[in-house]
């Protein structure tokens, strides 16, 4: 569907949100001590649509952290009962990135076993992206082209301007939302003031990738069994806070939960990480990956190679929330910075040998 520009005046943003809140329940960032998180909206929210990214990605609104999957009860017969999932929900305010990391988990949880727990949702939700004309000093968006702009995949797509928004259309759900108003089309003024903001957030970008993405696979086979990763895993806690804050980290647990009485219960999922100690754990208490390294190691080189190879896109977006969430913070090359930055993470890869004399690692054989 061809893009229909629209001019949204700083007023009438509430008359947006009025017209999606009446179909949709809808989320969209707010304040929240000094951050931004995703919250559903009632009359009293104060939208933030600069792009900040948000405590938590959009991804838990289409796989909540718990879900309930199913309820069972013996009695006459097994009896099951599923939650309803055909509630309408729109998102506003999701970053480009958030909407890149979406479209890998449409991969992860599509194909010939897909999940429908998250197709019910995500099929009954209203993208109300936005641009981001300011971008976080963590962000390094620009290396993957998954920002600070969004060119697809979005039902309504919002610019902040100075005095306003300018509003695009890229679907047919937005196109019925935005036929309920009475609005302008944007001036040729409103569309040079949207490319000099998204040129500048461009330009005010500062981290940036130290390799070529397309050439990160062979960059990881080769380095990997570099010592550098020994001081790195070192310093890392193996709380999973990075896993838990990536908009395309979608490892989840099932758990039975039993009742007393012993003839009714409930089957939930809930996020899990693959830097906790238990995650690769099996039967008999083995353990594929029961060195930090190793759980350090597959983080880093999952989310920057092997998920492209897998599913033909990065499991990294660069909205940098690892960065700014991760714990640990080391003294790399002189200065303190972030344990879990994949930026950093490369670039101590890229470091020569000879600094990490007397350090051994154990040697295993690249995927």
């Amino acid at each position: 569907m061809k893009s229909k520009i629209k001019a949204l005046k700083l007023e009438n943003l509430n008359i947006l949100i009025e017209a999606v809140s009446q179909k949709y329940r809808a989320y969209g960032p707010v304040a929240k001590d000094g951050e931004h998180a995703f919250k559903v909206i009632d009359p009293e929210s104060k939208l933030y649509l600069g792009c900040a990214a948000t405590m938590l990605p959009a991804k838990y609104i289409l796989q909540p952290v718990w879900q309930d999957l199913y309820s069972f009860k013996l009695g006459n017969g097994f009896q099951i009962e599923e939650p309803r999932l055909d509630e309408k929900l729109a998102v506003f305010g999701i970053s480009p990135c958030d909407v890149n990391a979406l479209l890998a988990l449409d991969r992860v949880f599509g194909g010939k076993f897909a999940d429908p727990y998250y197709w019910k949702r995500r099929e009954n939700t209203l993208i109300v992206a936005a641009n981001c004309t300011e971008v976080s000093k963590e962000s390094f968006c620009t290396s993957w082209d998954t920002g600070p702009e969004l060119y697809s995949n979005y039902d309504l797509l919002i610019t902040e301007l100075s005095d306003g928004y300018i509003l695009e259309v890229g679907s047919a759900k937005g196109e019925n939302v935005v036929a309920q108003l009475s609005l302008a089309e944007a001036t040729q003024d409103d569309l040079n003031e949207k490319t000099a903001r998204l040129d500048s957030a461009r330009a005010n970008t500062e981290k940036k990738l130290p390799v070529a993405p397309d050439n990160l696979h062979q960059f990881f086979r080769e380095r990997f069994n570099h010592p550098a990763w020994v001081p790195n895993s070192d310093a890392c806690f193996s709380c999973g806070n990075c896993t838990i804050v990536c908009p395309t980290c979608y490892c989840f647990d099932i758990r039975d939960e039993i009742m007393p009485s012993r003839n009714a219960g409930v089957r939930r999922s809930e996020w899990d990480s693959c830097q906790l100690l238990e995650f690769a754990e099996v039967g008999f208490r083995a353990n594929f990956r029961r060195p930090r390294i190793d759980r350090f190691k597959h983080r880093t080189i999952h989310k920057l190679s092997w998920m492209k190879q897998q599913y033909g896109l990065t499991g990294c977006v660069g909205c940098g929330r690892c960065v700014r969430w991760c714990p640990s913070w080391p003294e790399r090359r002189g200065r303190v910075t972030s344990l879990a930055d994949p930026v950093e993470i490369i670039a101590d890869l890229m470091e020569p040998l000879e600094k990490y004399k007397g350090v051994e690692i154990p040697v295993r054989e690249a995927a």
